[in-house]
């Protein structure tokens, strides 16, 4: 079953079954006892581009960030053509600098007028997966992103990868790429240009005297991984494209569409499988022996834990309860709860959600159903991650920031007074979020 990688249109999905029919996927698929979660995904040989396992490889999904492995290339391609060099400078412009400074998206710091080389901003778009470095790329290598995006577009074209690109950074919904592309994108980048290896395999970068940790953690963690991308965006759920090199073979494999606690264990599952029949032997996977259930769940390990805010809250002018977390130094209120305190003011929404599509619907000017609904109290810090929920304001998808955090999810309050147009404050001095609903928000 083992067969050359070479154009998406040639692709053929590979389902190894018991009996060793190739019979497309239509179920959960089990590696060695893991049970992958990727809704799309791709082993390869790199030498030979022999494909070595694939689950809906032609399928065309939202790449979240791994689209910067495009940009990456189109940058190095320039470097070689003699358009640009790793030591040139570039001056970052005002958009940049403020997009720079978002923290809806991964971003380093870049200060409008500062120069930094094209060697530093690929070190933190690879590392630190920064989203406003790669658009300063785009401007100090081809003068603009838009430029840029037509290079990537020419070069996926060559390479026979059908794209749809709508910005270089991976932030748009409307980005398209399959598991199949990636790889072919990828394994150019490391064929001609082997030294960003030695970008990809770094834990940390140092940039602009502060030290960034890689967004890629299962370096260290995988025997012989080097790199490579990662990328989430709601729409696209996690993706990972990793690389590691065993007994002088390496292998690439790409996983999209799968969850924060099961892109890494996908990719050490699929990774385990590509090196087992990579020298040719191909063994079909018996079926996995479950192991017993463990008389109680292990919980899930999280990194990071949201603390409890001490602020207080004025909503029009009235001390109001609204239990809160701090996260990165934000304040993230429960959705609901938002909607709760503001029925029956000019700035009320109302909140569903679809369970089967995992799409919550916030539609302005309507009443939250809140009958029987009281806030809830917050005493300690709690563990939490990014939220999956799509989110569907008044009809448009929206992008930003959200956490779960007890199975709820929360937003950062100046998002949503940004989306409803009411004013809120902060005022440091007596720790007080002012929310006034007769005003529009001011930014």
């Amino acid at each position: 079953m083992i067969r050359r990688i070479s154009k998406p249109t040639a692709f053929i999905i590979i389902v190894l079954m018991l009996a060793g029919a190739s019979t497309p996927l239509a179920a959960a698929v089990n590696l060695n006892g893991h049970e992958l979660s990727s809704q799309g995904a791709i082993v390869i040989d790199f030498d030979t581009g022999t494909e070595l396992f694939t689950l809906n490889s032609d399928v065309h999904r939202v790449p979240a960030s791994t689209i910067k492995v495009l940009a990456v290339l189109a940058v190095y391609d320039a470097i070689k053509a003699g358009k640009s060099g790793l030591n040139s400078k570039s001056s970052i412009s005002a958009g940049v600098a403020a997009f720079s400074t978002d923290r809806t998206w991964s971003n380093v710091p870049l200060a409008e007028g500062s120069s930094y080389t094209v060697q530093e901003l690929l070190e933190v778009v690879m590392i630190r997966s920064a989203c406003a470095a790669t658009v300063a790329l785009g401007e100090a290598v081809f003068g603009s992103e838009k430029l840029l995006i037509t290079r990537m577009q020419e070069i996926a074209a060559d390479l026979g990868v059908p794209v749809k690109i709508h910005d270089s950074w991976g932030g748009s919904p409307n980005n398209m790429i399959s598991p199949a592309g990636l790889a072919i994108i990828t394994r150019k980048l490391i064929m001609e240009y082997p030294e960003v290896l030695n970008i990809t395999s770094k834990r940390t970068v140092t940039f602009n005297g502060a030290s960034f940790g890689t967004s890629n953690l299962l370096l260290g963690e995988y025997e012989g991984l080097d790199g490579f991308k990662t990328g989430f965006t709601n729409p696209a759920g996690y993706c990972f494209i990793g690389t590691a090199v065993r007994d002088g073979r390496r292998l690439i494999s790409v996983t999209m569409g799968s969850t924060l606690t099961s892109r890494y264990p996908d990719t050490r599952a699929m990774l385990d499988y590509g090196f087992s029949v990579a020298d040719g032997m191909i063994v079909v996977p018996e079926p996995p022996k479950l192991p017993e259930p463990p008389a109680t769940p292990e919980p899930p390990i999280y990194e990071f834990r949201a603390e409890p805010s001490a602020a207080n809250l004025i909503l029009n002018g009235m001390d109001m309860p609204l239990p809160a977390y701090l996260i990165d130094d934000y304040h993230y209120f429960k959705l609901r709860d938002v909607a709760y305190l503001l029925n029956g003011t000019e700035k009320q929404f109302g909140v569903s959600y679809d369970e089967a599509t995992g799409t919550g619907i916030l539609t302005s000017g309507f009443p939250y159903e809140s009958e029987g609904r009281e806030l809830g109290d917050i005493e300690s810090s709690r563990p939490y991650m990014r939220s999956n929920t799509i989110i569907i304001i008044n009809g448009h998808l929206c992008e930003f920031e959200i956490y779960l955090i007890d199975d709820n999810n929360y937003f950062r309050l100046r998002d949503l007074a940004e989306l409803f147009d009411f004013s809120a404050i902060w005022i440091n001095e007596t720790r007080t979020v002012v929310i006034d609903t007769s005003e529009g928000w001011a930014g």
